[in-house]
């Protein structure tokens, strides 16, 4: 049986490389509570998105991907003007009074925190 092939996302940012995402993780973030945003400018191209969510920090996939499609909502709404290579990590464990599952108002707080170091 065959597969078809994997049609690329209509993104404006790219997938960053493993290299790539090591060499912005040595520079400086710019954090704010649970998130930690490496960011680097670049005179052409297109944007490249990295995102860093750990299993150690967010224990249920579907968390960590609910935070992934925030993470990417947030940059794809971004001022066009910057291009700008991003790699964004989650650098606290979520849910911890409710034993690692991330309710509505611990989304909505990590989604405010992100959206003020985006835009």
């Amino acid at each position: 049986m065959r597969v078809a092939p994997r049609v690329a996302k209509d993104s404006l940012c790219n997938e960053l490389k493993s290299a790539r995402i090591q060499a912005l993780l040595r520079t400086r973030p710019t954090s704010s509570g649970a998130w930690a945003i490496y960011a680097e400018s670049k005179s052409q191209g297109r944007p490249d998105l990295g995102i860093a969510i750990a299993k150690k920090f967010a224990k249920r996939a579907v968390d960590r991907n609910r935070l992934k499609r925030v993470v990417r909502e947030l940059t794809r709404n971004k001022a066009p003007g910057n291009v700008v290579d991003l790699v964004v990590r989650l650098k606290q464990p979520i849910g911890r009074s409710t034993r690692g599952r991330l309710r509505y108002p611990e989304y909505q707080e990590l989604r405010s925190q992100l959206q003020g170091l985006v835009l």
